[in-house]
């Protein structure tokens, strides 16, 4: 009896995954079976035992349904995002054009990868599972309760992993086709990051446990959730929990909404996979010529900002090669999107001083995202300004200017606007906060200039690459604090005098010293 073809793929995308951890770790794999096991024999109800008491008094409160199925309903949409962000930050059809060149349908294709990567997200489904399942024992459930609690998890979350699977296949189709639509691909991966961070900041402070303890409240959400698929299983684990060790008790609620759960996991299946054979399709990359158009007035204020003439059309050049992708465009609107989300569920600083601390430490991941690409076009790019006379000097300084011109507007209006929604804004505060935040961050990009060329990353899936960007952000915070703590309470300053004699000055020193040693370790690249 021949082997089915998806089982065929199946295995092909375990080998290649399997194989690639274990050129780092040869016995990681196992290590990983044995820690699991002892998680979920030893450390999950050891965990839950130190909480028995908080456990069972959330289980009695009147917040606890509703909690339970916005948690599930969080860890299903972050197993379909899961499979679409990395499909979208890199979308390659080499290995697939060779199954699908093969007599295989693309459905198979499609269940193969499914069946392949499912090992590797079992660790995720038994951390989690292995908790719950802790969590539900002290209460007295019988085995098949706790069976059935394991196996709602277990058909929740790989049904949600499919429904993912399917859609980042759809995407991967419509993307991939062109060099354009992997750029949109890319530039989704990051966006669609912010709804998840926004349920996380609401779970760590927009008031959600407040706001569910109205039972008007709490009861509005119920029904709403409690139509997906995501909610079904709760419902039966806390109908368990008021009836343990009596299933016959809540028989027709669980054959309900357990059994719909099971035909939802078989229906997804079965749709998944005649959308596949419909749509899942792949084509060889097309390139379309480009029709370059007049520079409007934008282009032409930011040639005359460079002083006009050959370094006016170099800056031009830059703005237009980083503008035309929009991987870039989403990494700005990310940092902007993260900040706007702080405000609202985390609350923004009543004090004016307060106003320029978040902006400080996330905002030079902007400048990271922004002037950090420079070495991301590979080597041939800088060779080529190498050949030129002067131009390391001027390709730098290009950057730069760039660099300012993007990060600065954008670090100020944010500034300005936070400052504006703090209570007693004046017209001077308003100013001062803007201005410290402008002149560091303008400081932040020559820093991080410099920094990505002393240690080049030719590829954003570079070791350095990451690198840089934990530095920017690890060196920035501690800058921060460092002035804040040691030298403002040394000196007793505040906020404001910290900022214009300490971290400005310090920022603009290291500035000034990692792009002096970026450039010259450009110049001798090689």
């Amino acid at each position: 009896m021949p082997t089915p073809k998806w089982l065929v793929v199946a295995r092909n995308e375990y080998r290649i995954r399997m194989n690639k951890i274990r050129e780092i770790r040869p016995y990681f794999p196992y290590l990983v079976i044995g820690l699991l096991a002892v998680y979920v024999t030893f450390i999950a109800p050891r965990i839950v035992d130190l909480f028995i008491d908080e456990f069972l008094a959330f289980f009695l409160s009147q917040v606890a349904i509703a909690m339970v199925q916005i948690l599930l309903f969080t860890i299903f949409f972050y197993f379909i995002l899961l499979p679409i962000t990395n499909t979208l930050k890199e979308v390659q059809t080499s290995q697939l054009e060779i199954f699908l060149a093969a007599p295989i349908k693309p459905s198979d294709v499609l269940l193969g990868e499914f069946l392949g990567v499912m090992p590797f997200y079992a660790i995720a489904v038994t951390l989690i599972t292995g908790f719950f399942t802790a969590v539900m024992t002290p209460l007295g459930l019988g085995m098949i309760q706790i069976a059935i609690t394991i196996i709602i998890f277990i058909v929740t979350f790989f049904s949600a992993l499919w429904i993912g699977t399917v859609a980042a296949a759809l995407l991967r189709t419509k993307f991939g086709k062109t060099a354009r639509g992997k750029d949109i691909g890319k530039a989704l991966a990051l966006i669609i990051a912010l709804p998840m961070i926004a349920i996380m900041y609401a779970f760590m402070g927009g008031g959600l446990l407040e706001t569910l303890a109205d039972p008007g409240t709490s009861g509005i959400v119920r029904a709403i959730l409690g139509l997906l698929p995501s909610s079904w299983g709760a419902e039966v684990i806390f109908g368990f929990a008021s009836n343990p060790g009596n299933i016959g008790a809540v028989g027709f609620e669980t054959l309900t909404r357990f059994g719909g759960l099971i035909a939802f996991f078989a229906a997804v299946l079965w749709l998944g996979m005649k959308a596949a054979n419909r749509a899942y399709s792949l084509e060889p990359t097309t390139f379309t010529a480009s029709k370059a158009k007049p520079d409007g007035f934008f282009y032409k204020t930011v040639k005359y900002v460079g002083g006009g003439g050959s370094f006016g059309s170099l800056l031009v050049s830059v703005f237009k090669d980083y503008s035309r992708r929009l991987e870039n465009l989403s990494k700005i609107g990310y940092i902007v999107g993260l900040l706007v989300l702080i405000n609202i569920f985390l609350g923004g600083s009543e004090d004016l001083e307060g106003t320029l601390l978040m902006p400080q430490l996330i905002l030079p991941l902007l400048a990271a995202f922004v002037v950090g690409e420079v070495t991301l076009r590979g080597k041939e790019t800088l060779f080529i300004y190498k050949k030129t006379p002067s131009g390391v000097g001027r390709l730098v300084k290009a950057r730069l200017l760039h660099g300012w011109l993007v990060v600065v507007p954008i670090a100020g209006t944010i500034t300005a606007v936070s400052t504006i929604l703090a209570p007693q804004t004046t017209l001077i505060s308003m100013l001062t906060n803007t201005g410290l935040m402008m002149l560091t961050l303008a400081a932040s990009v020559a820093f991080v200039l410099g920094l990505s060329l002393l240690n080049p990353a030719f590829s954003d899936k570079s070791g350095n690459y990451v690198l840089n960007l934990m530095i920017v952000m690890q060196g920035w915070i501690g800058l921060t604090l460092v002035s804040l703590i040691v030298f403002g309470r040394a000196f007793d300053l505040g906020m404001y005098d910290t900022m214009l004699y300490v971290t400005v000055p310090l920022s603009w020193l290291l500035g000034i010293v990692f792009l002096y040693l970026g450039k010259r370790r450009l110049s001798r690249i090689e």
